[in-house]
């Protein structure tokens, strides 16, 4: 099975397995799948088709993977390594608000978001080709709303999300939920804590009461107070009060 330069899946190997083993189905010719996509609304030649299932073009638009996903009854996010079963009334497409979403909770700590420049930077340094700044802010501000396969892979390896997280709600919703959480682990500087004290653990008495202090100052009360003194060691309350 071959990947692109990236690690992803080809393309065209994912397009042709579904075409040639679409489940409970004979397999879709290609002008039986162009078919499909225009009672659909969709535009797609079969000779695009074609070029696609050969790799000999390797770029398709996001309209493209949407429409070859809607055809062939596939979640559009398993042409970038996500899942291809599709629940029921599902029918997902580019997710508009996703980048903007990575934008203003994916940077480092000590410093505010990335820029649409140096984004742009990190992607044409890889191995999705070029991008540039204004067509990042393009797709930010949902006037462009129709990228390629190429830059949907570049944005996603800039930013350490799978590609699936544009066009998959199911999985954006579990990826959102840890980011926050860590955006909020940042601003409280709970992960620095964490970092701190995995290089220099502090005595049992100092953790406890590290521990006691996030407890009051996240979830005060008297239970929760007493549900984290019970599973530390014994002595803990003790000591704590000294």
């Amino acid at each position: 099975m071959e990947m692109t330069a990236g690690g992803q899946r080809l393309f065209a190997d994912i397009l042709d397995e579904l075409c040639l083993r679409p489940g409970d189905r004979p397999r879709y010719t290609n002008v039986e799948l162009a078919e499909r996509i225009r009672l659909d609304g969709g535009e797609i030649t079969h000779t695009y088709i074609s070029q696609l299932r050969r790799g000999d073009k390797d770029n398709p638009t996001c309209r493209t993977i949407e429409g070859l996903a809607n055809a062939l009854g596939v979640h559009p996010a398993c042409f970038v390594g996500g899942r291809a079963h599709l629940h029921e009334g599902e029918r997902p497409a580019w997710r508009r608000g996703a980048l903007r979403h990575l934008f203003s909770t994916v940077y480092p700590a000590d410093r505010g978001p990335f820029s649409p420049e140096e984004v742009a930077s990190r992607i044409s340094g890889g191995p999705y080709g070029s991008i540039s700044a204004n067509y990042i802010r393009e797709l930010l501000a949902g006037t462009s709303d129709n990228p390629r396969l190429k830059h949907i892979l570049g944005l996603a390896e800039a930013f350490g999300a799978a590609p699936a997280y544009f066009f998959d709600d199911e999985l954006a919703a579990r990826v959102d939920e840890q980011l926050e959480t860590r955006l909020a682990m940042d601003k409280l500087g709970v992960n620095t804590v964490i970092l701190r004290t995995a290089e220099q653990p502090p005595p049992p008495g100092v953790r406890n009461k590290i521990l006691l202090a996030l407890v009051r100052a996240l979830h005060p009360g008297v239970a929760a107070e007493d549900a984290i003194k019970r599973v530390l060691e014994p002595g803990v309350a003790d000591d704590e009060t000294r």
